[in-house]
């Protein structure tokens, strides 16, 4: 795509990984429209109303989905008929396993970009690293005790940069149309060996803490947090309980011509950068 007339649209673009796609796509020299709902024009995903402002003149799309679903199917006739040509899309590592009736924001949005018409990949991810330093579990591992319902569940988790940097490559160049990359980090782990990789980058004790499944979820409903996600997250755990997406891929690999970065490398750099102090 021409760097002169296309203008991509980060849909989500202030969040764990729009922001670095962001960033990744203005430092090729990229047109870039950051879609927020704290941007000019501003995007909200759940009010239609602001759609057709932000969409003008978009030829490209990321879409990193809410929690809470939102009109998928509507937002997405609304890009194709805006003129965007190519969508890159978020979603869960194998979500169709563990959503296969596609009820959740992921699940619903991959099949909408799926059935849009135009050029689309889609991005299977593992949770990213940066959940323990800006996401659900930052202020736990913080206080030194981090707990979820996984006992010792191995996961591939992955940087958001690298996932981040396979979207913008997948947005600006050909050959990924109708694919579906599974992104993992390069090693599997538990989250105790997760934790011990903080611990020696910190130099302060993190432990991990194996909840109940059902304890944890009560904990979840009493933190406020809407009920769908609390449904989402508790299916989520399951499913990885099962060993559904303890492997690994070579995806990565196969997009950026390197590996993904290792999670002890990662948290020795956040950690340096201050993340948990």
């Amino acid at each position: 795509m021409s760097n002169n007339n296309e203008l991509i649209l980060v849909v989500g673009g202030t969040g764990k990984t729009g922001k670095h796609v962001v960033e990744q796509l203005k430092a090729k020299g990229h047109n870039v429209r950051v879609g927020s709902r704290s941007t000019t024009p501003r995007l909200d995903l759940h009010d239609p109303l602001t759609w057709a402002e932000a969409l003008e003149g978009v030829t490209a799309a990321y879409i990193a989905p809410p929690d809470i679903p939102f009109a998928d199917k509507e937002f997405v006739a609304s890009l194709v008929n805006s003129g965007v040509r190519r969508i890159v899309t978020l979603s869960g590592r194998r979500i169709q396993k563990l959503d296969p009736e596609s009820q959740t924001s992921m699940a619903r949005t991959e099949k909408s970009v799926r059935e849009s018409g135009v050029e689309w990949t889609v991005l299977q991810a593992n949770n990213f690293n940066q959940n323990f330093t800006e996401g659900d579990y930052a202020d736990a591992v913080k206080a030194g005790r981090h707990s979820l319902p996984l006992g010792d569940t191995r996961e591939p988790l992955i940087d958001a940069e690298d996932i981040a940097e396979v979207a913008a490559v997948t947005l600006t160049t050909d050959g990924h149309a109708g694919k579906v990359y599974e992104l993992t980090g390069p090693q599997s782990l538990t989250q105790g060996e997760a934790m011990a990789a903080i611990a020696e980058a910190t130099g302060k004790p993190v432990v991990y803490h194996a909840a109940d499944p059902a304890e944890h979820a009560a904990e979840l409903s009493q933190a406020g947090l809407p009920d769908e996600v609390v449904a989402f997250l508790n299916a989520m755990y399951e499913f990885m309980r099962t060993g559904a997406i303890a492997d690994t891929t070579d995806h990565v690999r196969q997009v950026l011509g390197r590996d993904p970065i290792d999670f002890a490398t990662w948290a020795k750099r956040a950690a340096e950068a201050g993340a948990w102090s």
